[in-house]
């Protein structure tokens, strides 16, 4: 107990030391950024005053440019070191509130014993070679994160550092004050997860480099493998290992990679909010992320309309059980399948020799270059220069013939009468041009003609911009036809096919593909084999190279034939992908065959395959409770870190109204105990707009209840009403699911989707259903 007592006093000692060099660190860089702030607004201000003004002759215009040049850099520059002063006192902020984390002892072969500080950033003297702190990135600190006190290594650029690891101590230290100090031969102690975990959740995902477990740490510090797939059961800190792999990789190689060249897909824009502070608060610029269906939108929404998976999953609920329901859900797991992804390819490999489709260029009734014209173009460039050689040079060909179109009308009679009807603006514009050619002048005697030229050009262009744009973002490419090609002849699909047959169900989608493309609407389903077309025929000219690791959150959700694509699209990236089976809830990716769509892009050698099996968000009740829902063998090496709490309650109600009014008494409670979040989470979001409504009439005005879209980018506190797809990866409290009865959860493929919205819960999980509950949930409970 003295030495407990003893090494309290002396980390206390040690705190007030270190914090007082933030706060001299934070007093130099306060005086800095003011000093940067009066420069910026001072150039700002002054910006034209400093500038030499004067056009009289070319070299004078030339040297105004340039000193507008130098003035604009002056004020770039000021504002970079401006930028980088703010980001430097944000950091010395959230250092003062808790410079480090943990210590550990460690004693080199043959050296002295080294005491060593761990936080979220480094923290050096004003000699700048006394380390207060080090950066938990840093080779030395992975010690902590992988080994007991002992016999130790950790990895250096010549190789492996060798040692006895002598202490491992952890703090928890909040506002400048140490409220907890274990001393531990665990990983990581209970003491400091129990802590964490029993906190409240917050709206945005919190990074708790703290706790980071062995296996966790595998996975930030890999760099060995291109391929990197992360099976995990809900909790187990996949998302928080990943956003710590980006910060650990930024920090590892920030000489030669930078924020812009990671890209992170979430499951969902409300996902994509709730991550959002992770990395700034490790000290890092976040990444770029999307979702999916950004990336879809980005290629295909502005053409066509393109339906979300939301959308998707909404409809194929209301359809369920219906002929029509089967057929599609038949189309959307085919189309997401690795069959399917072989057939395009052998459709395109078929393509190289002839079938790519074209649209004609027109103007009014006339055709100014046809289709079969572009494709004898096309296909007279041999194969072997690729499909995209083949467009480019389509392209160049198709905009000379626009150009020399557009010199072929000047003297029809529809392109005179326009000119004469020209506005003033028009005219101005064609005597700038004429006079630039050298034009009216004394010795000059057509001025007159050269204007009329001018504007008649001027209208043969304006007619055919629409044409030249098109063309430009190769839009003479038919990629929709070419793709319902597949569906229009049998012949032609079993011949592309790996097994020669064609799928159960070809004749609906056939039909299918002529109702929906027709109308300028893509299915969902078709909307990733049609954007691998289109890119393929325009030779990936969009493929971004730049990007070096695409990491793919909640990648069960992902169709084999999407995992394929995102790494055709990004051909030098490394992928970093997560997910938990168990979590599977869209029809496109349930009979996948688990993470195989993924291990099969890259071969074994540079490819791992991690498991996380503790569930740190819930408490152990919880977890024991929802491994219940999961098939036996499902279950199997899920493990609930041990944190006690509440049984999960399952509710039965007599009908809607009766559903509603316990909620809302459950809502009222759980707010009155200080519960911050709490999610009432229903299967579709036609109930989420119900559940909404009638729980803003049964509550006070004052308990913020909020409706949670697919459009969403924020979660907000308080009461949170959303379907089952948008609560993938998020955390409650509180978690109320409405209505887990047997007509709403009670067919196989819905025992998955019940696992996943009730494992959303860190403290407390209540069930409610009308009728006969879920035949998945466990008896217990109640």
């Amino acid at each position: 107990m003295n030495e407990q007592v003893s090494s309290r006093d002396e980390e206390e000692q040690r705190l007030l030391v270190v914090l007082e060099q933030v706060s001299r660190r934070m007093r130099k860089e306060l005086s800095l950024l003011g000093d940067r702030r009066e420069d910026v607004v001072g150039i700002r201000q002054d910006f034209w005053d400093d500038v030499r003004m004067n056009f009289s002759d070319s070299t004078e215009v030339g040297e105004t440019w340039s000193s507008i040049v130098q003035q604009a850099e002056l004020l770039a520059e000021r504002e970079r070191s401006h930028r980088v002063a703010s980001e430097m006192v944000e950091r010395l902020t959230r250092q003062f509130d808790s410079p480090y984390f943990a210590r550990i002892d460690f004693a080199e072969k043959g050296g002295e014993d080294e005491v060593i500080y761990i936080g979220r950033a480094s923290l050096v003297g004003e000699d700048g070679e006394t380390f207060y702190v080090y950066d938990w990135r840093a080779p030395v600190s992975s010690l902590f994160y992988d080994h007991e006190p002992g016999p130790a290594s950790y990895r250096i650029p010549d190789g492996e550092m060798e040692g006895e690891l002598k202490l491992k101590r952890q703090f928890v230290i909040r506002g400048g004050q140490l409220k907890h100090l274990f001393d531990t031969s665990e990983t990581v102690g209970d003491e400091i997860l129990q802590a964490v975990l029993s906190e409240g959740s917050d709206t945005a995902m919190k990074s708790i480099v703290a706790t980071i477990q062995k296996e966790q740490n595998w996975i930030i510090r890999d760099e060995k493998h291109k391929l990197l797939v992360v099976q995990g059961a809900a909790g187990s800190g996949k998302t928080s290992a990943a956003l710590q792999r980006i910060a650990y990789l930024l920090y590892r190689f920030r000489q030669s990679l930078g924020p812009d060249q990671i890209i992170m897909f979430s499951p969902n824009p409300v996902f994509k909010g709730y991550i959002s502070r992770v990395l700034p608060d490790l000290g890092e610029a976040n990444m770029r992320q999307m979702t999916f269906r950004e990336l879809i939108e980005a290629r295909i929404g502005r053409r066509f309309e393109v339906e979300d998976l939301f959308s998707q999953t909404e409809i194929l609920a209301a359809e369920d059980g219906t002929p029509e329901g089967e057929a599609r859900e038949r189309s959307v797991r085919y189309k997401g399948s690795e069959h399917f992804f072989i057939t395009v390819e052998s459709y395109l490999k078929r393509l190289e020799q002839d079938g790519v489709r074209f649209r004609s260029l027109r103007y009014r009734t006339e055709t100014i270059v046809s289709a079969e014209e572009m494709a004898e173009r096309f296909y007279s460039v041999r194969a072997s220069e690729g499909f995209g050689a083949r467009a480019s040079g389509l392209r160049r060909w198709l905009l000379e013939r626009l150009k020399a179109w557009v010199e072929s009308q000047l003297d029809e009679a529809w392109v005179e009468e326009a000119a004469e009807l020209v506005d003033s603006e028009d005219i101005q514009r064609a005597y700038v041009d004429v006079r630039r050619r050298g034009g009216f002048h004394d010795e000059v005697f057509d001025d007159e003609e050269q204007m009329s030229v001018r504007l008649k050009k001027r209208v043969a262009e304006a007619a055919v911009d629409p044409l030249v744009k098109a063309v430009r973002r190769y839009r003479f490419l038919d990629a929709v036809a070419t793709y319902r090609e597949l569906f229009e002849s049998r012949t032609l699909f079993t011949s592309c096919s790996p097994d020669g047959k064609l799928p159960l169900g070809w004749e609906w989608m056939s039909q299918r593909s002529e109702e929906t493309m027709g109308r300028k609407a893509i299915d969902h389903e078709d909307a990733t084999p049609l954007m691998y077309v289109l890119e393929a025929l325009e030779g990936f000219r969009l493929v971004e190279g730049d990007i070096l690791h695409v990491f793919v959150d909640e990648a069960q959700d992902y169709s084999p034939f999407q995992a394929a694509y995102l790494r055709r699209r990004y051909p030098r990236a490394r992928l970093t992908v997560l997910g938990d089976f168990n979590q599977a809830i869209y029809i496109q990716s349930q009979e996948s065959g688990g993470f195989s769509g993924w291990t099969r892009l890259m071969a074994p050698d540079v490819t791992s395959v991690l498991r996380l099996t503790t569930s740190y968000r819930s408490t152990e009740p919880i977890v024991q409770y929802t491994k219940g829902i999961l098939a036996a063998e499902d279950a199997v090496g899920i493990i609930p870190f041990q944190r006690k709490g509440e049984a999960p309650k399952v509710i039965a109600c007599k009908d809607g109204g009766q559903l509603g009014d316990k909620v809302a008494e459950d809502i009222n409670g759980l707010l009155a105990k200080g519960y911050g979040t709490i999610g009432v989470i229903t299967k579709t979001a036609h109930e989420t707009g119900n559940a909404s409504a009638l729980l803003k009439e049964l509550l006070a005005d004052e308990v913020p209840v909020t409706l949670v879209t697919g459009a969403s980018a924020e979660l907000p506190k308080g009461v949170s009403v959303l379907p089952s797809y948008l609560a993938k990866g998020i955390e409650f409290d509180a978690v109320l699911v409405w209505d887990a009865s047997s007509a709403r959860y009670g067919k196989e493929k819905d025992r998955k989707l019940l696992y996943t919205v009730c494992t959303r819960a860190l403290h407390v999980l209540h069930i409610y259903h009308t009728g006969e509950a879920s035949p998945w949930l466990p008896e217990q409970g109640g």
